[in-house]
């Protein structure tokens, strides 16, 4: 019998970050505080997944999360530094055992700022898996491999995974941002990462200003797991993120994975 599970990224939109000069063409209700948790809550609830991987989650949120999901799923959270959301992560009880987490704070950062991973230690049928959710810094696609702040922190994730042992299964989730073609993507797929929805369309996660593209993503240990996509809507220009029906700026990106034996 085969194993397999649910896994979703999700960059979440902190309010923090959420002004009507920023989105201009959504609606009033879509960006007002209580409303707009509130179809954040039923969107994830609504997801099912046995493996959450949040991005800018204020801490209200999280708590509001934990009771929800607290007698079926074991989490943690870690907030940025100087900043009033962080990342979270919830897995299904049922499904995986939980060893703990640890937080990685990049030493690659812009001053004064603080970017990081949240990594959890699971195992799912007595086999090594590690989860990590992060918020790579954005940079133009003109910036130097060498100096892209982004492609220097999943370089420094990468070497925390090398320096786990072998066995270790892993996914890598999160809002890279960076379009799959970038230096910071390629550096992951050079070093044994495989991309969980190559064959997906539509694709893109997110229309911010107007501009559909993807940026999350699911990496896994190629040869480890099987990945199967669900279906994303159709992002084009004109796309409204938030709206009433999309509670943040990106869309949830859900995988089905597989063990391969």
């Amino acid at each position: 019998m085969t194993t397999t599970f649910s896994a979703t990224t999700y960059n979440v939109l902190a309010q923090c970050y959420v002004r009507p000069d920023r989105y201009r063409s959504s609606p009033a209700d879509a960006l007002e505080p209580t409303s707009r948790r509130a179809r954040l809550l039923a969107h994830i609830d609504a997801l099912g997944s046995d493996l959450l991987c949040l991005q800018e989650v204020e801490p209200d949120l999280y708590a509001a999360l934990r009771a929800r999901l607290d007698s079926t799923h074991a989490s943690a959270y870690a907030q940025r530094a100087g900043r009033r959301e962080g990342s979270a992560l919830f897995a299904r009880r049922a499904v995986f055992a939980w060893h703990g987490h640890d937080v990685l704070h990049f030493a690659a950062h812009r001053p004064g700022d603080d970017d990081l991973a949240l990594i959890a230690r699971l195992t799912i049928d007595a086999r090594p898996l590690h989860v990590a959710t992060t918020h790579l810094t954005w940079q133009p696609d003109g910036t130097a491999p060498d100096e892209h702040l982004g492609r220097r922190q999943l370089l420094e994730l990468l070497a925390y995974r090398d320096a786990a042992p072998a066995d270790v299964t892993w996914l890598v989730a999160g809002d890279f941002n960076a379009v799959s073609q970038s230096s910071v993507l390629a550096s992951a797929y050079e070093r044994g990462l495989a991309e969980s929805c190559r064959a997906q369309r539509p694709w893109d996660t997110t229309a911010i200003n107007g501009r559909p593209r993807k940026i999350d993503y699911l990496l896994h240990s190629a040869g480890r797991l099987d990945p199967r996509p669900g279906v994303l809507p159709r992002l084009g220009r004109d796309t409204v993120m938030p709206s009433v029906s999309e509670p943040s700026d990106h869309l949830p990106l859900t995988v089905a994975f597989t063990l391969i034996s």
